[in-house]
């Protein structure tokens, strides 16, 4: 063997040896920002849970005031039975959009019954409610970041190329309107 063909072997093993280890790297960059982004999607989903576990509490008030408002209850019941009942993100979010529409829906009842919107139960469960949804603002805004980050590195070449050869695949953003 001369010293050109092992210069040449030399060389293909750097090559080789450099590109395992730029897909190792990237590899675990993915993971690890898909973990990032699937952590904070839990804490997405403990915000929204909390918040719709005070539906039943906020419910019983309402129905002693609003006898007129049952197709809201009823919705409103519905779509927190399916919040909990759904298991893919986007279906939660999905879900959790419109629950929240109806939940605002049945905040606004209290404007017609002022006996209602003076009940200090009721004033209570509002203001843990929108304690609530200012954390869940918090948590929705840095999932969306963390999203952000993973799927960008999914887009980038050559990284992309990395996360096509693992079956990488995006994540959706938490929008008001899916």
């Amino acid at each position: 063997m001369s010293y050109v063909q092992i210069g040449i072997w030399v060389g293909v093993g750097i090559v080789f040896l450099s590109s395992a280890k730029y897909v190792y790297t990237t590899y675990n960059s993915l993971i690890y920002h898909r973990i990032q982004a699937d952590k904070q999607s839990s804490n997405v989903e403990v915000h929204l849970k909390k918040k719709f576990d005070m539906i039943p509490a906020l419910l019983e008030i309402v129905k002693g005031y609003a006898k007129h408002e049952k197709g809201t209850l009823q919705e409103v019941t519905k779509l927190r039975s399916q919040w909990g009942a759904s298991k893919s993100v986007d279906s939660k979010m999905t879900t959790a959009n419109k629950l929240e529409g109806a939940l605002s829906k049945l905040l606004l009842v209290q404007e017609r019954y002022p006996k209602l919107k003076a009940d200090k139960s009721f004033i209570r469960i509002q203001r843990s409610i929108s304690g609530v949804e200012k954390e869940l603002v918090h948590e929705r805004k840095y999932y969306n970041q963390r999203v952000k980050a993973y799927n960008v590195r999914l887009q980038l070449f050559p990284k992309n190329m990395v996360a096509k050869m693992f079956k990488f695949e995006e994540k959706p953003f938490f929008s008001m309107d899916n």
